[in-house]
């Protein structure tokens, strides 16, 4: 069956390829940053709980670079997932 006048069909447009690269990247130094974050704050917190000796004070050093690098990573990961999220 023809259909004169019906205009020439456009070819939809190709699905994306998939999450870039650089996305995942991002991604795993965020999930590996919160896990250092997480480790050291866990283990600080067991090493003071659990410590029964009095005559050794247990003692932590908060290294102010460490911080900033490892919860800047954590913040990208988390802003390049949610900026992504509001894409879709």
């Amino acid at each position: 069956m023809s259909r004169e006048g019906a205009g020439e069909r456009k070819p939809n447009a190709s699905p994306a390829a998939g999450t870039p690269i650089w996305v995942w990247v991002i991604y795993v130094f965020g999930i590996l940053a919160f896990a250092i974050v997480a480790f050291s704050i866990l283990f600080t917190l067991g090493a003071v709980l659990l410590s029964d000796d009095d005559t050794v004070g247990v003692s932590y050093d908060v290294s102010t670079p460490a911080i900033v690098l490892w919860g800047g990573l954590i913040l990208a990961a988390v802003a390049t997932w949610v900026v992504r999220r509001r894409q879709r």
